[in-house]
């Protein structure tokens, strides 16, 4: 048994001499229960253990006097209480972070006051903390619960019957001792992503509840589906959930579950269980003893774009003396995830399948903010950005955790896929300690009873860049097998130290032309599945401008370094970006002519990473990562999207990538390539191709052939010949249209009759450029000021609309034009937003509508006006009507 349940079935038995027995013969006592669950998230103060005398016995009684302590909500860490009472001020700004000393060398008290509910014959009282860090001595109303609650991802559980004041105030006083520098804890690790943060999350990061049931507690309700696949006509569930007698008596009680859904047959299922004193134990219900968990044409949850999302809801009830002694519900999806392998240039590589069809996953990997704080809305927006960039994944690497971050993937149909994290202690295995280990194990124990009952999760990472040695990981595997884990998981995702990991991890990470991806001659090119790899990525300068003072935006110096990577690392610059940039497109003069080069570089980037993916699905690629998603913190490193949530270069790239039917060019081959990643079937396409010269415009070359676009596959079309009479810069434009003559996509290139050419040097996280592509020429197109908007509005249920029409009446073309709906004239993007599309290309006489969604309320009480401004389109304002 793992330390957590020794640890909380010792908590159980240390209360017991002062808990109700319940029994058949006090059947009566457990009627009369409440069952509630409050989050203590409010009344709580922060203060250095340094220089406090006071025990926890003394801090924990009621009324014990906290002034001058630093007042906090929870969940918080240690740094976020301090910097949310200005002890540290803006700390993201330039190079403030540097002032914050290292709050890892001392302890830190959080105390907090409660009203527990009023008490009830036989009523239990349980207090569960779902994340500290990373060790934690634990005072309720001057007793000690725990004198060593240990570890970051580890859930910690107390019967606290004998102890609360039913009815009346309660005082709690939580000593947290932070994790290690260095990462050599088990853990919160950024690894080289930004620098650390100077308490390392010690704090209570998790929610902290306080739950009253009768004498059986329910805990972890899952349910496990089971498709006759290929078939999906039918599915076997199987519900779990564990029952805890809180009595020193035996109890028997009536587990009864019920499984429902809108249109659907409602499943109810239950049974009589008789627990021994104290005893925790899974109750199962099989389709073998309940033939009613066999359903028949179920309503199945599918990723997006493949299908819609569908959820189910479970509620599962203990009664005892038939009256409830707890209750609990979730929402689950009928699907199921399995995985297979094939081998690509000699190395087998993992491939997955939902409901029987190939899926190619597509994500980034994401990143919680370096305090360690979300909410709802920037959850939702992480979730609602993933979708509208195309992607069906987000990676988690050790950003376990955050529930509700799965509750939105469940919804929306994004795959999650989470493990641990490499480069710490997390992969420094071979020198655990006999508390490491046991810290590990109840990591993952919590983590995935966590995740198991979620639909979103495809996957399970034991290991990152190196695998557990074996004694760990069979201790893992057996702790997966008995929570019925039903996703695959591989051991790790590097092949570099795995042969058989089934996903490699060569890089880059470091900016390189398209072509790399395209070439499959290069390490990082798009062939088998990756577990991440990605480039540099410099946000907007409008977000520059929110934590880079005007001084330190250019030339490119320390503050500007200082957001990259983690210091005395590789990554502490963005040098071979820049270089790249200044090579391609011009030696940048400033903050703003970088900024607007940054953007197209980022754009061509990232759209050219998921077009090689995307083009090979299912035969010789079968999934990728971009690392990263987003910023823990404001960064010019690794992103799709920066900190801010401001969609730049990276965001409308990818969106335009993934679009579900898209046609894409082969930067390596001249292949063009046409991409459905839908499972429906469109048949009588179009697909052309047409080279112009720059800045004229001329046509140099065209072709159109009919294309037949199969299911969830991709296929090469057509191939772009040698074209002579080419100008240095010239534009690539593929365009697909359906029967009726309507674009289905419509996609531009920009690039050089001086192709881009790799060096043969090239290690984990570079591979150097020998000859550059020169797209100078987009630097000499015509200032074009005749492109026109016409823009409407619709506010509804505090979110708004707004619909914007764009077209070039000018002579030239428009070219990389994005629209922006601004908090006021002259103010900043209203955030979080999506749009349909961004950074678009008009050639004259060209329309296209673009439409904004955003909440009323992140205008901030300005009214809304569109900018609209181009590489050669100078910027314009009016007002939203």
């Amino acid at each position: 048994m793992i330390r957590s349940r020794r640890r909380w079935l010792g908590a159980v038995l240390t209360t017991l001499a002062t808990v109700v027995a319940v029994g058949a013969a006090g059947a009566q006592q457990a009627q009369a229960a409440t069952v509630t669950s409050t989050e203590l998230g409010g009344g709580w103060a922060m203060r250095s253990a340094t220089g406090l005398a006071d025990t926890g016995a003394a801090i924990s009684q009621v009324g014990y006097g906290t002034s001058g302590w630093n007042p906090v909500s929870l969940p918080s860490t240690v740094l976020a209480g301090l910097v949310a009472n200005n002890v540290y001020q803006n700390i993201y700004f330039g190079t403030n972070l540097q002032s914050v000393p290292d709050l890892t060398t001392q302890n830190w008290w959080f105390r907090g006051q409660f009203t527990a509910a009023a008490s009830s014959p036989g009523q239990v009282y349980w207090l569960r903390f779902k994340g500290i860090s990373y060790r934690a001595q634990i005072w309720l109303n001057g007793t000690q619960l725990d004198g060593d609650a240990v570890g970051t991802f580890a859930a910690h559980e107390y019967n606290v019957s004998g102890l609360i004041n039913p009815g009346g105030l309660n005082a709690l006083a939580i000593r947290v001792t932070p994790p290690a520098h260095g990462c050599a804890d088990l853990s919160v690790c950024t690894v080289d992503w930004n620098p650390e943060a100077p308490d390392m999350n010690a704090g209570i990061w998790g929610r902290s509840l306080l739950d009253t049931t009768g004498a059986v507690a329910l805990r972890d309700p899952y349910v496990k589906t089971v498709l006759p696949l290929p078939g999906t006509n039918t599915a076997d569930l199987t519900v779990y959930v564990d029952a805890v007698n809180a009595t020193a008596s035996a109890v028997t009680t009536t587990v009864g579950a019920t499984i429902s859904k809108p249109g659907q047959p409602t499943v109810t299922v239950s049974q009589n269980v008789t627990l021994n004193p104290s005893e925790r134990r899974e109750v199962a219900f099989t389709p073998a003893a309940f033939p009613q968990l066999h359903l028949v044409n179920p309503a199945l949850w599918w990723p997006y774009q493949f299908g819609s999302p569908e959820l189910y809801d479970l509620s599962v009830a203990a009664t005892v003396a038939a009256a409830t002694s707890d209750s609990k519900a979730i929402r689950f999806g009928v699907r199921q995830f399995t995985d297979f392998r094939s081998t690509v240039n000699g190395t087998s590589f993992a491939g997955y399948k939902v409901n029987g069809q190939n899926i190619l996953f597509r994500g980034g990997g994401y990143v919680w903010d370096l305090l360690q704080r979300w909410d709802t809305k920037t959850n939702a927006a992480h979730v609602n950005y993933v979708k509208n960039m195309g992607l069906n994944t987000i990676r988690l690497e050790g950003t376990l955790g955050n529930e509700e971050l799965y509750d939105l993937a469940d919804q929306a149909g994004v795959m999650l896929m989470p493990g641990f994290v490499c480069c710490s202690a997390w992969e420094n295995d071979a020198t655990w300690t006999a508390e490491q280990q046991q810290v590990a194990n109840a990591s993952l124990d919590t983590q995935l009873r966590a995740l198991r009952a979620h639909a979103s999760p495809f996957l399970w990472t034991y290991g990152s860049d190196q695998p557990p040695n074996t004694a760990h990981l069979t201790a893992y595997k057996n702790i997966a097998t008995a929570l019925h884990w039903q996703n695959p998981t591989l051991d790790n995702v590097a092949t570099w130290s795995n042969a058989n990991a089934g996903m490699k991890m060569d890089g880059p990470y470091k900016w390189a032309p398209p072509v790399l991806w395209w070439d499959t001659t290069k390490a990082g090119s798009a062939f088998g599945t990756t577990g991440e790899e990605g480039t540099e990525a410099p946000p907007p300068l409008e977000s520059l401008q929110k934590f880079l003072a005007p001084a330190d935006q250019w030339p490119i110096g320390t503050a500007f370094n200082f957001h990259a990577g983690r210091a005395g690392s590789v990554f502490d610059n963005i040098s071979m970006y820049s270089n790249g940039l200044n090579r391609r497109y011009g030696t940048a003069t400033g903050a703003a002519d970088y900024s607007k080069k940054s953007e197209v570089q980022n754009y061509e980037n990232t759209r050219a990473f998921f077009e090689a993916w995307s083009a090979r699905q299912h035969t010789q690629s079968f999934g990728t990562i971009f690392w990263m998603l987003n910023n823990a913190w404001p960064a010019v490193h690794w992103n799709l999207y920066d900190y801010f949530l401001k969609p730049g270069g990276g965001f409308f790239g990818t969106k335009k990538a993934t679009e579900p039917v898209h046609v894409a060019y082969d930067y390596a081959t001249r292949n063009v390539y046409v991409v459905n990643s839908t499972l429906t079937a469109r048949t009588g396409l179009t697909a052309t191709a047409t080279l112009y010269n720059l800045p004229d415009l001329a046509q140099k070359y065209t072709t159109t052939v009919a294309v037949n676009s199969a299911a969830n596959a991709s296929a090469s079309v057509l191939t772009i010949p040698a074209v002579t009479g080419l100008s240095t810069t010239y534009l690539i434009r593929l365009q697909l249209r359906d029967s009726g003559g309507a674009l289905v996509s419509n996609n531009v290139y920009w690039y050089s009759t001086t192709a881009d050419a790799l060096g043969n040097k090239s290690n984990w996280y570079s591979t150097t450029t020998k000859t550059f592509a020169n797209l100078t020429g987009l630097n000499a197109l015509p200032s074009n000021t005749g492109v026109t908007r016409a823009v409407s509005r619709s506010v509804a249920g505090g979110q708004e609309t707004v619909t914007i029409t764009l077209t070039n009446t000018g002579s030239t073309l428009a070219f990389f034009v994005r629209p922006e709906v601004t908090a006021g004239s002259g103010g900043t993007e209203v955030l979080p937003v999506t749009y349909t599309d961004g950074y678009v290309t008009l050639w004259p006489g060209e329309s296209t509508t673009i439409t904004a969604v955003y909440q009323t309320s992140d205008l901030g009480g300005q009214a809304p006006w569109l900018r609209v401004r181009g590489y050669n389109v100078p910027a314009a304002t009016a007002a939203i009507p």
